[in-house]
């Protein structure tokens, strides 16, 4: 089994603030960390950490090189990874105050994912292998089609959400990851209440197995079959960066390795409870064997 994370990646740069800004605000930064981040190379250091066979597929820009090495470094296939000399790798800034972030971000090559880069990835991919997605790329409901034609199963995050995720064809989904501001925006619900959102998207799309990070409320899973509830580590959290990608990551991982869904919850819950006690967003992802 394969896993092909087809997912942006950024140049984060994230700054320590006493409080978020306002508009017209000007304020001191306490301290300035630039790191490795951006959803899809998030999820992909969080799986290859967990023990998976990860490729990248993506794209960078002319001063990706450095992207390009980290993946390597960290034992990610960069074989469908696209240098684009006519752009810039895509970046992020990020406010972090006591334990929260802001987050602006700007795609870069990130959105010129090609649907001929798509056809020429997929082809070394086959019925058992995954797809893990993310919104921060171009073509995505392309890439859902072309990927549920080859057999592949998908698993996507739907984060950042905007409107047009309601555009994709979602009944390809086979899991699908939200928190509690893309699960009440899919679900159209003006208010959130974790199990009346779940049934809403339940209804909407009952094929698909509903995963819900909620913070500190806990994660919630919903299938046709069971209805489960994990609550999360009692941490102080440093930096919430990254903490989703990372139990997207590591619940899939339980998944592929043979366990029960809630066992995979609790896996995902324990290395998402170790991210956020460290700055950054790759750079805090826990390799698997700090959770035994």
């Amino acid at each position: 089994m394969k896993i092909l994370s087809f997912g942006s990646l950024n140049y984060d740069y994230t700054y320590e603030v006493e409080h978020f800004l306002a508009p017209k605000e000007t304020l001191a930064a306490k301290s300035m960390q630039r790191g490795f981040g951006g959803k899809g190379a998030n999820q992909s250091i969080a799986l290859a950490r967990a023990g998976l066979l990860v490729y990248h597929a993506g794209r960078v820009g002319v001063d990706g090189q450095l992207f390009v090495d980290y993946l390597k470094q960290n034992g990610i296939h960069t074989d469908y990874l696209i240098k684009d000399n006519a752009t810039a790798t895509g970046h992020a800034i990020i406010e972090v105050c006591r334990g929260e972030n802001r987050i602006l971000i700007y795609g870069g090559a990130n959105q010129e994912i090609t649907t001929e880069q798509i056809d020429q990835t997929l082809e070394a991919f086959a019925p058992g292998d995954w797809l893990v997605l993310q919104n921060e790329i171009s073509n995505l409901p392309y890439l859902m089609r072309a990927a549920k034609k080859k057999g592949l199963s998908i698993f996507f995050n739907a984060a950042p959400y905007d409107a047009s995720i309601q555009t994709y064809p979602m009944e390809l989904v086979d899991v699908l990851c939200v928190n509690e501001v893309e699960a009440s925006a899919l679900a159209g619900a003006e208010t959130f209440e974790a199990d009346a959102v779940l049934n809403l998207l339940h209804e909407k799309y009952p094929q698909t197995r509903l995963l819900l990070t909620a913070g500190s409320a806990g994660s919630y899973y919903l299938d046709a079959e069971q209805r489960l509830f994990v609550p999360c580590e009692k941490v102080q959290a440093v930096d919430t960066t990254a903490a989703g990608d990372t139990y997207s990551g590591y619940f899939l991982a339980g998944l592929c390795s043979g366990s029960a869904v809630e066992q995979a919850m609790r896996l995902a819950t324990k290395a998402a409870g170790i991210a956020v006690q460290r700055k950054g967003a790759a750079a805090s992802i826990p390799e698997i064997e700090e959770l035994k």
